[in-house]
């Protein structure tokens, strides 16, 4: 457990673009996990090693090896508050922010087009359905945003493709998003740590979105902002979709039986 809240990041948004930059500028590429209190429930990442399946092992390594691991809603901020509380975490800051995948990607996207100018970006595009990435191509282009590359995931991305695209170009910043998961299993991020040599090659900030593109191609809406103020938009997504979101919920009230058990017993 404490490995994994010592690793999610507790700069707010502007920090965290910055020190994104700093560590892409150093390394050449970059990977970029979110993770919210419902998937470490149902990854049990805080279970023991002896107790997981392999998969869910991986998922535990693969988001401690992320460059950086941002936090997502508001039931990890209350877990991670009463961690520090219990003293099952040491940090400055108490209250993590809430960097969800929703508001910080397109934020960071924004900052880096305020920063170099969109000449400079080039964004590539994998996930969803043929119509739904097409849709968010659309709509990003709409914004300014050199969009080279797009595929959707129910084939296996094609990097000589993608490299080809990207060989048109010099001196560019080359994000990808990836935006495809389940509840169960997180997709993604097993993608993107399995294909982490190709990244490194093709120097790419590699962010994994979740759902991102439903939002962007208005396939789904966000919440109304007085939800999003109130930190109540599961509440309203769940309200709307309950079939959708029922197991998010779900996991997300498990929050009071691990801070007993984790927090509490201390138990593993």
């Amino acid at each position: 457990m404490k490995s994994t809240l010592q690793k999610i990041s507790t700069a707010d948004a502007e920090q965290t673009t910055e020190n994104i930059l700093s560590l892409y500028e150093v390394q050449k590429h970059c990977v970029i996990n979110f993770i919210y209190f419902s998937q470490i429930v149902s990854q049990r990442v805080f279970l023991n090693s002896k107790k997981k399946t392999e998969k869910e092992k991986e998922y535990k390594k693969l988001i401690l090896k992320s460059d950086f691991l941002l936090p997502d809603g508001i039931a990890l901020q209350v877990f991670y508050y009463c961690a520090n509380l219990f003293g099952a975490v040491e940090s400055e800051k108490k209250w993590l922010p809430n960097l969800n995948w929703t508001d910080f990607t397109p934020f960071f996207l924004n900052s880096l087009k305020q920063k170099y100018w969109n000449q400079k970006i080039n964004l590539l595009l994998y996930g969803s359905t043929p119509k739904v990435v097409e849709k968010v191509k659309e709509n990003l282009s709409l914004k300014w945003f050199n969009i080279i590359y797009i595929q959707d995931w129910f084939s296996e991305f094609d990097w000589q493709k993608a490299e080809e695209c990207l060989g048109e170009y010099q001196d560019t910043i080359n994000v990808l998003l990836v935006a495809r998961s389940t509840p169960k299993i997180p997709i993604q991020e097993l993608w993107t740590s399995r294909n982490y040599q190709k990244i490194q090659e093709n120097k790419l900030i590699v962010m994994n979105v979740w759902g991102l593109f439903d939002f962007i191609a208005w396939v789904q809406k966000r919440a109304p902002k007085i939800f999003r103020s109130l930190k109540l938009e599961w509440l309203y997504r769940f309200c709307t979709q309950p079939k959708r979101n029922y197991k998010k919920v779900v996991n997300s009230l498990m929050i009071i039986p691990y801070i007993f058990h984790y927090l509490i017993l201390k138990k593993d």
